[in-house]
């Protein structure tokens, strides 16, 4: 494990390349670390990248062209080693790509880079895959950072809110053992905010479909953070039940299985396919 940082005039920040892996983002006009710091005894995690899918695999595996492969919850590429191909004072890209290891559980060539990029008092984490093979492959690919909320001495989690940028009807989707069970609940107050308690967290994730918004605001009246995403249809937002230490904030191109989703990838919901030699791009960014 290697670790690199960036700085300028607002941030400091720090990634691993296990995994391409955000470990701190320092706010210095808060003078606040604003990265959850991984408690091994809460979640033992920053922000991993969720690739070659997002979630959990109905049974831990799915089917292409007739064959049966393994795969974990959220894929492989948050446990392995990235290697660094370009570094300058505010700006890093990581790159993995496919090897015999990955073609046992996953057939399909290709390159993924993720880069890291100060940009005055925004932080942007852009994503790159790439097919490098010659057939279409499947895949998904999400963000899962962790900031710390309450952030902030004497606040506890009930004073903050999420508050998306345009108005939102769409409910969340519940989870069973990792699986969509097909029943949902409302959660989106006036259309536009998601107070935050740890009950929410009772029943897992929320997990939502379709929003108009690529941004929100997670907020008290003291402080707030500003998240933004692109090119990602699905959102998360977790927290370990019963926890009051952090909140996921957590864009995705990609979604668990259902209860009753087919085996094959190619018929998996929010799966894309890409075609030889074209690229996808998605990404997040905060400001403070």
């Amino acid at each position: 494990m290697q670790l690199a940082k960036l700085e300028n005039d607002f941030f400091e920040i720090c990634i691993s390349t296990d995994g391409a892996e955000l470990h701190s983002v320092y706010s210095k006009k808060l003078n606040k670390e604003l990265l959850w710091q991984a408690d091994e005894q809460v979640w033992a995690r920053h922000a991993p990248v969720l690739f070659p899918i997002v979630g959990k695999l109905k049974n831990n595996s799915y089917i292409f062209e007739g064959k049966s492969y393994s795969l974990p919850q959220h894929g492989f590429a948050r446990d392995m080693e990235f290697k660094i191909v370009s570094q300058e004072s505010d700006v890093i890209i990581y790159e993995l790509n496919a090897s015999d290891e990955t073609l046992k559980k996953y057939p399909f060539p290709f390159s993924l880079q993720i880069e890291y990029k100060l940009e005055n008092e925004k932080l942007h984490c852009n994503y790159k895959v790439k097919n490098t093979g010659d057939s279409e492959m499947y895949f998904s690919i999400g963000s899962h950072p962790g900031f710390v909320c309450p952030l902030l001495e004497g606040e506890q989690l009930s004073d903050y809110t999420i508050s998306f940028e345009k108005d939102e009807i769409a409910p969340r989707n519940l989870l069973d053992s990792g699986l969509f069970n097909g029943a949902q609940e409302d959660v989106i107050v006036n259309n536009k905010h998601i107070p935050l308690s740890k009950e929410l967290f009772e029943k897992d994730a929320i997990v939502l479909k379709g929003l108009n918004s690529e941004a929100l605001q997670l907020h008290s009246n003291k402080y707030n953070l500003n998240f933004f995403w692109h090119n990602m249809p699905y959102f998360g937002i977790w927290a370990k039940k019963g926890n009051e230490e952090f909140i996921c904030l957590e864009p995705w191109a990609g979604i668990a299985d259902s209860t009753n989703a087919s085996d094959d990838i190619k018929e998996k919901e929010g799966i894309i396919a890409l075609s030889p030699t074209k690229v996808f791009g998605g990404g997040f960014g905060i400001s403070v």
